[in-house]
């Protein structure tokens, strides 16, 4: 569980990182999803979320097999898709069974300045969040780590945040959840949710009211683990 839920290796002040994980249906351990933030000596702040398939204690240390290895990598400088490269390598070599995947969304985010790096290999799109509303931010999808392993290719999407907004990565924990009408919450609910609270201008206490509104509809149904990273920083410049 140590191991899930990192402590950000930042030096720079300036960003911030709030971070959650809620075991699905109120379960004491963790699963599979894992998150991390870390800081390069050129200063770019990187970000990872992902989920391996399944809650058990394989999927759980699998995920912290995965952490390490992207914080390691990341610190060693490899670009983003030679990363994914070598996480499916890792995620091959370690699983159980062959059925075992991982989505993996990362961040290259340069402290004042409004242009974000982003990665996916299978996994949701952050939402970009601001005082006018949310939206998923858009990117380019490659395969799931392990889905086909050695045929994945990662490329890299660019976008220019608004400013004063917040990126807010998560697992489809949140969009699995239910809603009032006993249907899945889904990305488009999930989304008018993350609008309608965007006013909010403190980080942690957005975080907390948008977990609060899907835990409170949900009421314990869902099965599946949740987590999310909600990151903030001050642009000077337009990239």
């Amino acid at each position: 569980q140590r191991g899930l839920l990192p402590k950000p290796l930042l030096t720079d002040t300036a960003v911030t990182v709030v971070s959650r994980y809620l075991p699905g249906q109120q379960r004491s351990l963790l699963g599979g999803d894992f998150y991390d933030v870390v800081q390069t000596a050129d200063g770019t702040v990187h970000a990872l979320i992902g989920d391996v398939c399944g809650n058990g204690p394989d999927e759980a240390a699998l995920g912290v097999g995965l952490r390490f290895g992207w914080r390691t990598l990341t610190l060693a400088g490899l670009r983003k898709a030679d990363r994914m490269r070598l996480l499916e390598q890792v995620l091959v070599a370690e699983r159980p069974h062959n059925g075992m995947f991982a989505t993996v969304c990362t961040v290259g985010i340069t402290p004042g300045r409004d242009e974000v790096i982003l990665l996916s290999a299978g996994h949701p799109a952050p939402l970009v969040v601001s005082p006018d509303g949310a939206y998923p931010a858009p990117v380019t999808y490659g395969l799931g780590l392990g889905m086909a392993p050695g045929r994945g290719r990662w490329r890299e999407s660019k976008i220019s945040m608004p400013v004063g907004a917040g990126l807010l990565l998560f697992t489809d924990g949140v969009i699995e959840s239910f809603s009032d009408d006993g249907t899945r919450l889904g990305e488009e609910r999930f989304i008018e949710i993350a609008t309608r609270l965007a006013t909010i201008e403190d980080p942690d206490e957005y975080v907390d009211a948008l977990l609060a509104h899907i835990q409170r509809v949900d009421a314990g149904r869902h099965s599946d683990d949740t987590a999310v990273l909600y990151l903030r920083w001050h642009t000077t410049d337009n990239g």
